[in-house]
C-alpha cells in the first residue's frame, strides 16, 4: 500500500444467521472456523487496527474471539441491520485508531475470498485517484469493498440491512473501480450452502 495509506478492517459477524440456525461464523473449513480464517486473511494485509463487530449468539462469539485474540465490539443495535454494524466497527476504528483514511469491509461468511483478491482490491484503491473499490461477481457489485476517508460520512449514516450495497452500486464507475472474484458470490447462509461447500472442496481436492 502507499506510504500514506492507514488501513482499519472491519469483519462483520453479528447477524442472526436465522437460515442456518446456529453461528455460522464458527462453523469450520479448512481447519478453522470462518472467523479465524477472516480474520488472519486481515492480519494479511498488514492494517493499522481490524475489528470484529459482534451481536447475535455474543456469548459464544465472543468467547471464540478472546479465544484467538481476535479483537471484537458488541453492535447492541444488530437488529437494525448490516448498517448499524458498518457504523459500529467504523466508529469503534476512528475512536481506536484515529489516523485510519481507509476501510475495508469483510464478512465472515464468504469462506472462498483470499489475499490475492484482497490485496488486488486495496493496490487498485491506492494506486488511483477512486475513493471506493468494490468485488464484483455473479453480475453485481458487494463486498468486500474498501472506502476512502470521503466516505466515511455516508457509512456513518447508512439505515437498513443491505448495508453498504447500494452505496457500493452507486459508486460502481463502468466496472473500473471493480476487481473480479467470483468466489465472492460463495456465501454460506443454509445448511445446503455449507454441505456444497465441502463437497465442492472434496471435489477439488
Amino acid at each position: 500500500m502507499e506510504k500514506d495509506a492507514q488501513l482499519g478492517i472491519i469483519i462483520l459477524a453479528a447477524g442472526k444467521a436465522s437460515r442456518m440456525g446456529e453461528p455460522k461464523a464458527l462453523l469450520t473449513y479448512q481447519g478453522n472456523s470462518f472467523l479465524l480464517n477472516t480474520y488472519n486473511l486481515a492480519q494479511s494485509v498488514h492494517p493499522k487496527g481490524i475489528v470484529t463487530v459482534l451481536g447475535h449468539y455474543f456469548d459464544q462469539m465472543s468467547t471464540h474471539c478472546n479465544t484467538h485474540k481476535i479483537p471484537f465490539v458488541l453492535n447492541e443495535a444488530y437488529e437494525n441491520g448490516m448498517s448499524s454494524s458498518i457504523q459500529c466497527g467504523l466508529t469503534y476504528l476512528l475512536s481506536h485508531f484515529p489516523q485510519v483514511n481507509m476501510v475495508l469491509i469483510l464478512l465472515a461468511d464468504q469462506p472462498k475470498i483470499n489475499t490475492e483478491h484482497i490485496s488486488a482490491l486495496l493496490h487498485k484503491i491506492t494506486s488511483s485517484n477512486y475513493l471506493m473499490v468494490c468485488t464484483a461477481y455473479s453480475s453485481t457489485y458487494g463486498v468486500p469493498a474498501v472506502f476512502k476517508k470521503e466516505y466515511f460520512s455516508e457509512l456513518l449514516e447508512l439505515k437498513g440491512e443491505k448495508g453498504a450495497k447500494n452505496l457500493i452500486e452507486k459508486g460502481v464507475l463502468n466496472h473500473e473501480n471493480t476487481v473480479l472474484c467470483e468466489d465472492g458470490r460463495i456465501d454460506v447462509d443454509t445448511p445446503e450452502d455449507y454441505k456444497n461447500l465441502h463437497i465442492e472442496k472434496e471435489i477439488l481436492k
